[in-house]
């Protein structure tokens, strides 16, 4: 789209120079040039921009990537570790560029988590609004509540949270663990396990295996896989998202 307002430091950001904070703090210090020129300003016309420079480096144009990597159990989502918990992200690869994590999992869960280079992509897919459903394969122990046995979406308040858009499918049994199909559409923190432990379910696997159009299929735990741009642009199209990454 021509002659759309942009913020610079969106740019700077989704190219992985740094993060959106610390560019603008460099838009500040006067250590960015737009087409030459020193420029202190946080939005510009998309159509005014032939070359952006930060600290004298040239921000290539790049399309967003996103990969499918694989969580397991044990590893907070957060690149920040806290006393014996660790990150996830010490088990990227050094060669993948700077990317966000996309609906975080908890340290007792595994399976499906999106990365990316782009921030507002990250955004998009979490934001419940945008209604983008996460599938999760679940095993619990316990008796099974009459409210599981419905195939409709279902709300259930607890603590005083609403939990809404809620499906769950009983698939059926392993030796003694009952097998279950949940998806969501809000992900609200530890959604699952709240509800299962508010109707006496005690969980011994929680694993995503789907988030949107992405598919966790056959990879491997601790694996990673790129999606090719082709499938990117095809799928945000699906979903209804612009990239700002291609606007300039």
């Amino acid at each position: 789209m021509k002659n759309k307002l942009i913020r610079i430091s969106k740019i700077i950001s989704h190219s992985g120079f740094t993060s959106r904070r610390d560019a603008e703090d460099l838009i500040r210090k006067g250590m960015v040039k737009i087409n030459g020129k020193i420029f202190t300003e946080f939005f510009i016309k998309n159509n005014l921009i032939k070359k952006i420079e930060v600290s004298g480096k040239i921000i290539k144009k790049s399309k967003t990537k996103v990969w499918l990597f694989n969580k397991p159990s044990g590893y907070v989502s957060s690149n920040k570790e806290q006393k014996d918990q660790k990150s996830l992200f010490r088990l990227i690869p050094k060669e993948i560029p700077r990317v966000v994590s996309v609906g975080r999992l908890d340290i007792k869960s595994q399976g499906l988590l999106l990365l990316t280079t782009n921030p507002s992509f990250s955004t998009f897919l979490e934001n419940p609004i945008n209604k983008i459903k996460r599938n999760y394969i679940v095993e619990v122990k316990g008796e099974i509540p009459r409210e599981f046995e419905s195939s409709k979406n279902q709300t259930f308040i607890i603590d005083g949270i609403i939990y809404s858009n809620v499906k769950i499918q009983i698939q059926g049994k392993i030796k003694d663990k009952i097998i279950i199909d949940i998806e969501l559409v809000e992900g609200k923190n530890r959604e699952i396990r709240k509800i299962m432990s508010f109707f006496g379910l005690k969980i011994y696997l929680l694993k995503r295996v789907s988030f949107g159009p992405f598919r966790l299929g056959n990879l491997k735990p601790r694996s990673l896989e790129e999606i090719n741009n082709k499938k990117i642009e095809k799928y945000m199209d699906k979903l209804g998202f612009s990239d700002e990454n291609n606007i300039w």
